[in-house]
């Protein structure tokens, strides 16, 4: 009987010796001592044989069984292997960490394990982190077993080629692919992204990253971070200003995880995260920065006032007009309502009456200055140079003494055009009317002499006040707010 055939018959677990032939071979091993040599060294490798042949079978059976779907591409050696040292002690480190295992750090540990150039990467040291990954499948993402399973195609196609190790060129490649594998969960949150296709606002960048960061598998400051970020890149084009805001949002909270050396949050770090970005994803950046500034004027807002900061808010031409950027301005509204002028108020109301009948789609251009040419009819003053020379005191803060009040009305009247008692004068009594608390006593006295003159203008059928009058009144209101120390006077005894 040949090996080949004894071998054939082991493999197809058939008896490959009866047992009157092995009787008869074992009671000649006295004669044959040679002969039965060879016999116990063809028992040896028919079991060896028969080891492999089961491991083989196992491997074409269930494939490498890291990544869900995988088809299989494990390949065993055709002999037995022992475990490599080094990639031990590179696994053991990696079995200390606590949580899952990201893809990152898995291909940084098989890095480490090959790194010896020792040629056994498709041999013992695949074995070891093959053995390795099997029995830590649960700690493992699926990221992670993505990076296990470009491992085993490498090691195999070494194998194929009856080598033990794999070439540096394979390698490098080997090692591209394990690093380009990015977080499952983010890319398939900004893959929806890229099919809504336009331009990403607050809400849309701000749902991505709750759906994208919430697998739970300690990646939110690491590898999902990581994935926002290249797409953010390759995007900039199409973040509104407030998905921007959202992304800053995102990288505070990982940087702060970062920077105690954990790549993951903690359920509670995750829903103060969305919540903040929620906030900052339903507002709108245009809108707010506008409010803003009226935030830092003194005193009332006139319907000027609030027109301009709508005109800005709503500059962007990003569709929110009807949206985003009209909550900005209602919420903003509701907290300064005291604040606003009768006029303003109308301002407001005929913006939201436009968008009302624009719908959530946005104002056309045409609704746009339509819109604006109604709002123009709610002025709070009617005269430029005087409402310039009045915006001047609003911008200043605390008091207006009589000095400023004084250089204030000469600037604003002091232009010819016959208003000093008319519409220049009544832009005066309204604001100060409106600014009362904030004036000095001076100031106060200032505003009863401008009345004085501009009454007596008006009794003599005049919207204007004489130049000379004008001069006098002047004169007069620089006393009033800076009079002349007292002399003081000495009595002869």
């Amino acid at each position: 009987m040949t090996i080949a055939k004894t071998a054939s018959a082991v493999i197809t677990n058939k008896a490959a010796l009866t047992k009157s032939q092995e009787k008869h071979l074992i009671g000649h091993s006295k004669l044959h001592g040679k002969e039965a040599a060879q016999l116990g060294q063809v028992k040896a490798q028919l079991a060896d044989m028969k080891a492999q042949l089961a491991t083989l079978k196992a491997a074409v059976k269930n494939g490498d069984n890291f990544s869900a779907g995988s088809r299989g591409c494990w390949t065993p050696t055709p002999q037995w292997t022992p475990k490599d040292l080094g990639a031990m002690v590179e696994l053991n480190k990696l079995s200390q960490t606590s949580g899952p295992i990201s893809a990152e750090q898995m291909a940084n540990t098989i890095d480490r394990a090959t790194a010896d150039l020792d040629g056994q990467a498709a041999s013992s040291e695949y074995r070891t982190v093959a053995d390795w990954a099997m029995n830590n499948r649960e700690r493992l993402t699926p990221e992670a077993k993505q990076v296990v399973d470009i491992y085993s195609k490498y090691a195999a196609m070494s194998q194929a080629r009856g080598e033990s190790g794999i070439p540096q060129d394979d390698f490098k490649k080997m090692l591209g692919e394990m690093r380009d594998v990015g977080d499952a969960s983010a890319k398939k949150a900004l893959a929806n992204l890229d099919r809504k296709g336009g331009t990403v606002s607050g809400e849309d960048m701000a749902r991505a990253i709750k759906t994208g960061t919430a697998d739970h598998d300690g990646q939110a400051a690491g590898a999902e971070a990581k994935e926002f970020e290249k797409w953010a890149s390759k995007n900039e084009s199409r973040l509104s200003p407030e998905a921007k805001e959202v992304l800053d949002v995102y990288r505070k909270h990982t940087k702060a995880a970062q920077a105690q050396g954990r790549t993951g949050l903690t359920d509670t770090e995750s829903a103060a995260m969305n919540r903040e970005m929620r906030k900052v994803g339903a507002g709108d950046v245009s809108a707010r920065k506008a409010t803003e500034k009226l935030d830092k004027e003194q005193g009332p807002i006139s319907g000027e006032d609030l027109t301009k900061a709508i005109r800005e808010g709503i500059s962007d031409t990003d569709g929110h007009s009807t949206t985003s950027e009209l909550k900005e301005f209602e919420k903003w509204a509701a907290k300064n309502e005291s604040r606003l002028t009768p006029e303003a108020k109308n301002v407001l109301k005929t913006y939201q009456a436009a968008a009302k009948k624009a719908g959530p789609e946005g104002m056309t251009t045409k609704e746009t200055d339509a819109m604006f040419k109604a709002m123009d009819r709610f002025q709070t003053f009617h005269d430029s140079s005087m409402r310039n020379a009045l915006q001047g005191l609003d911008n200043k803060s605390g008091k207006i003494n009589g000095k400023d009040l004084t250089a204030a009305i000469e600037k604003g009247a002091a232009d010819l055009d016959g208003q000093a008692a008319g519409l220049e004068f009544t832009d005066t009594m309204k604001w100060a009317r409106q600014n009362y608390d904030r004036l000095t006593p001076d100031a106060k006295k200032v505003v009863e002499t401008y009345e004085k003159y501009a009454t007596r203008a008006q009794a003599q059928g005049s919207t204007g006040i004489d130049q000379n009058d004008f001069n006098k009144m002047i004169k007069e209101m620089k006393f009033v707010s800076s009079p002349p120390p007292v002399r003081p006077v000495f009595y002869a005894a």
